[in-house]
């Protein structure tokens, strides 16, 4: 078994994020089913994360972002034949997936959108620090740096084995985190401190620190979407 994920960028001629979430929400799950994809998730930026104008980070800005996993990726053609079909543009990546704090799909909610929302990021190392050392840095510092200075309630870690797709940007991992939906727009939130003003400034120190000891951040590409599972 093995992990795909795609990022997705939409077509021009789609009249709106709310036009392509739609696309991809009746389309994919049947098809994809029936070429073997399995545990598909779907995410797009769309009008129930607007508000998020603010956590939008990085040049890139994909509108939506999909994973399955295959038996074999070698299978991947057909399924890589319909996302193509769909979208103007995407980036697919062979990643190893692993959950640092999991969250359940609520009961009755699969095909349905996910609570808060998840904010997808695309990262890569820094200047001098090697592919070993980023690893090393992102499982065992960062991790919990993240889990303690913010309001997540998930954390999915997909570290970048290859890309799948020829011009895919050299990120290497994309992840996904969930945070409550007043996260969005209210910085304290975001960072677990409402109405206490040093925790805040604390951890967001923290955080900041933890950053820019492994990433490159201005290449950091990480944007809300409204997250829907077809899996239980």
């Amino acid at each position: 078994m093995e992990k795909l994920t795609y990022l997705l960028w939409s077509e021009e001629s789609v009249s709106g994020p709310d036009a392509f979430r739609d696309r991809l929400l009746d389309a994919l799950p049947g098809v994809l089913a029936q070429n073997g994809a399995m545990q598909l998730k779907i995410s797009v930026t769309d009008s129930d994360v607007a508000a998020g104008r603010a956590l939008h980070l990085g040049a890139q800005a994909p509108d939506a972002f999909v994973s399955f996993w295959l038996e074999c990726c070698q299978d991947r053609g057909p399924t890589e034949a319909v996302l193509s079909n769909l979208c103007g543009r995407m980036a697919g990546y062979l990643v190893v997936e692993s959950h640092p704090l999991r969250t359940e799909t609520p009961d009755g909610g699969i095909g349905k959108r996910m609570p808060g929302f998840s904010l997808v990021g695309c990262i890569e190392p820094k200047e001098g620090v090697s592919h070993a050392e980023f690893v090393e840095i992102w499982e065992r510092v960062h991790r919990d740096v993240a889990i303690d200075t913010q309001s997540t309630f998930s954390y999915v870690r997909n570290e970048v084995v290859r890309p799948l797709t020829e011009g895919a940007p050299a990120w290497a991992g994309v992840v996904e985190e969930g945070f409550p939906l007043d996260a969005l727009e209210a910085p304290r939130a975001f960072y677990d401190a409402v109405g206490d003003e040093a925790k805040y400034r604390k951890n967001l120190e923290l955080m900041m620190e933890s950053c820019n000891a492994f990433l490159s951040i201005e290449k950091v590409d990480s944007h809300p979407m409204s997250e829907y599972r077809f899996y239980a």
